[in-house]
């Protein structure tokens, strides 16, 4: 209980301090890079409040220049900072209508193109969906959840395809992610944070660029098989033992 107060502590006197600085900065020069760099080490020293290690596997086949549209399973609340740590790329990410209601936050996101999306709207879903396409054409890659919420128990749930479909209008590769960890070092529905270990697979990307938007059906399952045997190998092994 104390070490998640005195994160959520440090994480609010970061964004209040560090926040006006980096806004300004972006707007003037039009980078987001400051913030990739503001985010990133908030997240080291978050991390290392926390007590969490995080274990890679796979990263070599995340060619350097490349873009990608990074799908992953959803544990926890740390899924994403994870990810934006480890993904040697400034990605935006596709996220839920109701992050955009954070004061400071929801502005930072907006200035780094975050995609909003709120699921009981379709008009308004496809509407983000389709932005978020064009920033993918521009080479801009994304993280994105296809569960739409976090597991519960830690099982892999149904996916849902409008990611897989914005990856094919873009002709964007897609980049299979598993993670595991996360929903141990903060269980849904809780306010402490325990010390844990996040394990990270990259799996081989999946290339789009000779399928058609039929082929929807068959990308979101081929890249859920590969999610899920990644949790599959991690069960049969200690954890911590995915490094690399």
């Amino acid at each position: 209980m104390i070490r998640a107060t005195l994160v959520y502590l440090f994480i609010g006197l970061y964004v209040v301090l560090m926040a006006p600085i980096a806004v300004v900065w972006t707007l003037v020069t039009r980078d987001t890079a400051i913030l990739y760099k503001m985010a990133r080490l908030a997240i080291r020293i978050a991390g290392s409040m926390c007590g969490v290690k995080v274990t890679v596997r796979g990263k070599e086949r995340i060619r350097p220049g490349y873009n990608y549209l990074f799908v992953s399973n959803h544990q926890g609340n740390f899924d994403a900072p994870v990810l934006l740590h480890v993904i040697p790329r400034d990605c935006r990410a596709i996220v839920k209508q109701e992050m955009m209601r954070i004061p400071v936050l929801s502005l930072l996101m907006k200035l780094v193109g975050f995609v909003p999306i709120e699921r009981s709207r379709p008009a308004r879903a496809h509407k983000s969906l389709e932005y978020g396409t064009r920033l993918l054409k521009q080479g801009r890659p994304f993280i994105a959840f296809p569960e739409g919420t976090r597991s519960r128990d830690g099982r892999l749930g149904p996916f849902k395809k409008g990611v897989f479909v914005m990856a094919l209008k873009a002709g964007t590769p897609v980049a299979p992610v598993t993670i595991r960890g996360s929903r141990e070092i903060q269980p849904p529905g809780t306010y402490a944070i325990r010390p844990g270990t996040v394990e990270v697979i990259f799996h081989e990307p999946i290339p789009t660029d000779r399928m058609t938007r039929q082929d929807a059906d068959c990308l979101m399952e081929r890249t859920r098989c590969l999610i899920a045997s990644g949790l599959e190998e991690m069960e049969r092994l200690p954890r911590g033992l995915a490094t690399g």
